[in-house]
């Protein structure tokens, strides 16, 4: 009669624990779907930002592409501000880049210079770097304004000695030339440089391409493939190590224009931003909502009162590590289709906890009659 007492007990705590799992991750996941409503509730009140200043200041700096892209996303939000200058202005800007001459005089630029801040003379330049010339005419130059004790470039040093070492026993991808094309128009940080100049060394002492050195070149390549060239050149500024590029490009894989337009608008504090909410669905949304703000939506993340975001991140990440977070997010997104699901999630919620306590009960009384019996 003990043992029988004893395996019910067991059966009844094994049935509390997965209701209880049950209810707990019910429970996540309407939370995230509660705060991800407050959070856009208080982002609405903001209005949306009108971005045409921002494209014409692209497009007096000559770069076409991002204005291109910035009037892009104006225009598939009927919600945006200057909806019909962002159609003038894309029309203005396609005729321009699709110009024949243009285009080649812009590429020849930044094939022969290696340098420029045009789409076309940044790939001019990578271009060049995928071939002995680019990294021999880095060389040269280098080498030039060191005996005419001119300042020299460690970073394009490095990466042209890396390009040039590897080419022979290796065949790597074309981020060194892109890393290169970004430190001459000036889109990399001192921090970033002196990590490049250090691992490129140590890569081409060892003939091996280093391995945070590899990670950095894979992350920089989705980056730009997936953001575009001349995106990417905009905001790599502000990327000081390779922990921060991690997380940037963790929020671009889900919502590109959130991570672009984060970085655009909020410079440094934009990395922090992205570093703090993650790419997370309640975090990548909010920066997505943030991001048709503007700058004052910059402003709106920074507040610290926002920490119940920072709280649903931490639910998100639990729940990801525990291979529970595809489910949760498709709770998240049946619930905005269908509102009324909420009622009956809220309601399983409560009825597997009531279940969960129930049997923890029966399962002291099981314990309570066993031992009391035993000691009749």
């Amino acid at each position: 009669m003990k043992l029988d007492k004893l395996r019910d007990a067991f059966k009844y705590f094994l049935i509390g624990i997965v209701c209880l799992i049950i209810a707990g991750f019910l429970s996540a996941s309407l939370y995230e779907i509660t705060e991800q409503q407050q959070v856009n509730n208080s982002l609405v009140k903001l209005p949306n930002y009108n971005y045409i200043s921002e494209i014409k200041a692209l497009k007096a700096e000559g770069k076409l592409s991002e204005a291109l892209e910035m009037a892009y996303y104006v225009i598939r939000d009927a919600d945006m501000p200057g909806q019909k200058e962002a159609r003038l202005l894309e029309e203005e800007l396609k005729q321009e880049l699709t110009s024949v001459w243009g285009r080649v005089k812009r590429f020849t630029h930044g094939f022969v210079i290696g340098s420029g801040s045009s789409i076309e003379e940044i790939s001019g330049g990578i271009a060049s770097d995928l071939i002995i010339w680019g990294d021999m005419r880095d060389l040269i130059k280098q080498g030039y304004y060191k005996i005419t004790k001119q300042e020299t470039d460690p970073i394009i040093v490095a990466l042209a000695g890396i390009g040039l070492a590897t080419e022979v026993i290796d065949v790597i991808d074309y981020v060194p030339a892109v890393i290169k094309a970004f430190k001459k128009n000036g889109s990399l940080s001192h921090k970033f440089s002196d990590f490049v100049i250090n691992a490129a060394t140590k890569s081409t002492r060892e003939n091996k391409l280093d391995d945070s050195l590899k990670i950095a070149f894979v992350n920089i390549h989705d980056l730009a493939d997936k953001m575009g060239l001349a995106r990417t050149a905009t905001i790599f500024r502000y990327i000081d190590d390779p922990e921060a590029l991690a997380s940037l490009i963790a929020v671009a894989q889900k919502n590109v224009d959130a991570a672009y337009f984060t970085i655009k608008n909020g410079g440094a504090d934009g990395i922090g931003l992205i570093k703090r909410f993650g790419d997370t669905g309640v975090g990548v949304k909010t920066l997505e909502h943030a991001a048709k703000k503007g700058p004052p939506g910059i402003q709106w993340l920074k507040q610290t009162k926002h920490k119940y975001i920072l709280r649903t991140r931490m639910v998100s990440v639990t729940l990801k590590n525990l291979q529970l977070n595809r489910l949760q997010q498709l709770i998240v997104q049946l619930v905005k289709k269908y509102p009324v699901v909420m009622i009956f999630l809220e309601a399983l919620t409560v009825f597997m906890f009531v279940i969960s306590c129930i049997m923890f009960f029966k399962v002291g009384r099981s314990c309570v009659l066993s031992v009391g019996r035993s000691s009749a």
